[in-house]
């Protein structure tokens, strides 16, 4: 008898994953004939007997056993990653050097394009002399993956970059008054300093570069050649200034690749499991392999 996988999902993802309407758990499955698939509600309690059960799969949950990984999407649809943990930054793409050898230059560059359209649509790609720094949450505290807090991030990069500075909050995290205080003293204190209620995606279309912990926007930027500084850990900090990586002067100082598309190319077709792709399956059971589990080709 084959083994048994046992997926958590919320309940949507669920419900559409037992239905063979989701593509990477439809890929899942063939690559693992003759296993069964028991699916789980996504709670805490259910994950906590998962240690027990044998092989699993969390979804954006922190794995709780050797045998069990975290599926997570990367960043964009059909692609996603299957991992030894929910941290971004500790993901294998995230200590891997990147090698653009063998990288097809005029493939990457049409990929790269198809993402730029895809992300930013018909925008006209400029830069109007200031960065953008979209914002997360926990403004005032310094997390462990953090170089610093986002607050003393504005501050050092206000003193490290003399252009205009325009910043976002995410439109999913709800900020203290204390935060938003803050916010406010800081524009108050220096004129080059704006909080913006404009579109991201608009701002990032016009800006020089970004300044960000980690937010995905910077990724985005990529695509429409917009350098970064990066002030957390994170899976795609290869091409751009990394203040944990690099330290805080050579984090600005660094110098971005002319062309982000082969990096694009790695990051997505080398390093991520495209669900949508012919030959899916053999992707999701060459990273289970990977990851040392009973699987056999394709």
């Amino acid at each position: 008898m084959g083994e048994t996988l046992h997926i958590h999902l919320h309940d949507g993802l669920r419900a559409r994953a037992e239905a063979g309407e989701v593509a990477i758990v439809t890929a899942i499955r063939a690559a693992l004939p003759g296993w069964r698939l028991v699916f789980h509600p996504d709670t805490e309690a259910e994950r906590a007997r998962a240690a027990g059960r044998g092989y699993g799969l969390f979804h954006m949950q922190e794995p709780t056993s050797p045998r069990i990984l975290c599926l997570r999407r990367t960043y964009t649809p059909p692609f996603w990653r299957i991992e030894r943990t929910n941290e971004r930054w500790r993901f294998d793409v995230a200590e891997a050097a990147f090698d653009p050898e063998g990288i097809p230059p005029d493939d990457a560059r049409r990929f790269a394009a198809r993402l730029r359209a895809k992300w930013l649509g018909k925008r006209q790609i400029g830069q109007d002399g200031f960065l953008l720094m979209p914002l997360q949450g926990r403004l005032s505290e310094h997390r462990s993956f953090q170089s610093m807090s986002p607050l003393a991030m504005i501050r050092i990069t206000l003193d490290a970059d003399s252009r205009p500075l325009v910043a976002t909050l995410h439109p999913k995290e709800v900020y203290s008054p204390a935060d938003r205080q803050a916010l406010d003293r800081i524009a108050e204190g220096n004129p080059r300093f704006t909080l913006s209620g404009r579109l991201t995606d608009d701002l990032l279309a016009r800006c020089d570069g970004v300044v960000t912990q980690n937010s995905s926007v910077a990724l985005t930027g990529f695509a429409a050649g917009k350098p970064a500084v990066l002030f957390a850990g994170i899976d795609f900090h290869h091409p751009v200034g990394s203040v944990p990586r690099d330290g805080l002067r050579a984090a600005f100082a660094h110098r971005p690749p002319a062309d982000f598309a082969p990096y694009l190319w790695w990051f997505f077709r080398r390093h991520a499991i495209d669900a949508g792709a012919a030959d899916a399956v053999a992707q999701v059971a060459l990273r289970l392999r990977q990851h040392g589990w009973p699987v056999e080709g394709p």
